[in-house]
């Protein structure tokens, strides 16, 4: 079911894609993070954040 509100839509977009990723265990982490949470390295990628329709 498509969200509607554009202020709910951009809330959840907010908490699904703005995060960092751990390149060695896949660890979500917050935006601001420098190390990892789970393994605590600092080799972190921005999560992909193009949307679209899934294949």
């Amino acid at each position: 079911m498509p969200i509607t509100d554009p202020e709910k839509k951009q809330l959840a977009q907010k908490a699904r894609l703005h995060m960092k990723i751990c390149f060695y265990c896949g660890a979500r982490n917050s935006i601001d993070a420098t190390r990892c949470r789970k393994c605590h390295n600092s080799y972190l990628r921005l999560k992909n954040r193009t949307l679209g329709i899934k294949k």
